[in-house]
């Protein structure tokens, strides 16, 4: 007895739902934000090129961003994004992300995010009592 795969509903059933999935189906959410960075390009213990730009989108996984000037191809990168917690007037957090490069083309340069970390900026208690010494309570 021949089987074919075409009359397996089973089969018929997957590839019905293979032809629905559209659009973005990368595996985590991706969130438009822009948020100014800085960014290194490092080819083991040494650093290959630096410069500034703005994300372009994030997710758990990953960052495209957009740089003012030309990035080169390396090995790993590094971002500090500016994160939009302020006190007062200043930022005080510091978004580390770590990673590697993906692509760089017109659309931006994409990296994948290996590890993460917030810093603080500063003395962030010091800027706390700036702004709250003489608040007034109304």
């Amino acid at each position: 007895m021949q089987c074919n795969l075409l009359d397996n509903e089973a089969f018929q059933e997957t590839q019905v739902s293979r032809d629905k999935i559209q659009g973005d189906r990368r595996l985590q959410r991706r969130y438009p934000l822009e948020l100014d960075l800085e960014f290194r390009i490092v080819d083991e213990d040494n650093v290959v090129s630096t410069g500034v730009g703005k994300t372009g989108n994030m997710s758990s996984g990953g960052v495209l961003f957009h740089a003012e000037e030309g990035v080169p191809s390396g090995p790993q990168v590094e971002l500090a994004v500016r994160w939009p917690a302020v006190l007062g007037t200043a930022p005080f957090l510091e978004l580390r992300i770590f990673g590697r490069l993906l692509r760089n083309d017109s659309n931006g340069v994409a990296m994948r995010m290996s590890r993460y970390q917030f810093e603080k900026l500063g003395n962030a208690r010091a800027a706390f009592e700036d702004v709250f010494t003489n608040a007034v309570i109304q």
